[in-house]
């Protein structure tokens, strides 16, 4: 993957990995990769990606159990966001074709960002009010539906809330 320096918009230091530094890119795009240089390699490579830097930390996590982030001064990529995987709701050919829906809270925002190959397709907003939470603007194709619905259930039932649809 070659990104050349008009498409790249910030750099961020991620945190460390194998005692070498991951770096966060956003590209003027909003797409965001994740770079390093892993043991054996002679040059840094993108070691994960995603639609948002919460997704991405998410994976690195999950792939790299020895990756240390560091404290971030972003409010994109910040350590308070919970990221959790609701791809399991989705039917075996979303999945199979790399389709994943995730869950994105970040204190009282909670937002769905349906992905293929780490790059959004979809998403829907939602806040934790009271003791629900409230799912808004839902706009998603009818083949993700029982998918953003499993995932919706499951992140109220996680929060200990009941669930509210808001037709705007």
């Amino acid at each position: 993957m070659n990104i050349t320096p008009n498409e790249i918009d910030t750099i961020e230091e991620a945190g460390i990995l194998e005692g070498r530094p991951v770096k966060l890119i956003r590209t003027k795009g909003g797409f965001w990769i994740a770079i390093s240089r892993l043991s054996g390699k002679t040059q840094e490579e993108a070691i994960a990606a995603g639609s948002h830097p919460a997704i991405v930390k998410y994976d690195l996590e999950k792939r790299f159990p020895k990756f240390q982030p560091v404290m971030m001064k972003s409010a994109y990529f910040s350590d308070n966001a919970v990221v959790e995987k609701h791809s399991h709701f989705l039917s075996e050919d979303l999945r199979k074709s790399g389709h994943d829906i995730y869950s994105v809270q970040e204190g009282s925002e909670v937002n769905f960002h349906i992905t293929k190959h780490s790059l959004k397709v979809a998403s829907v907003g939602g806040t934790m009010e009271k003791n629900f939470l409230v799912i808004n603007n839902i706009n998603i194709a009818k083949e993700f539906s029982r998918g953003m619905a499993g995932a919706a259930v499951e992140k109220a039932v996680g929060c200990s809330a009941g669930l509210k649809f808001n037709k705007k």
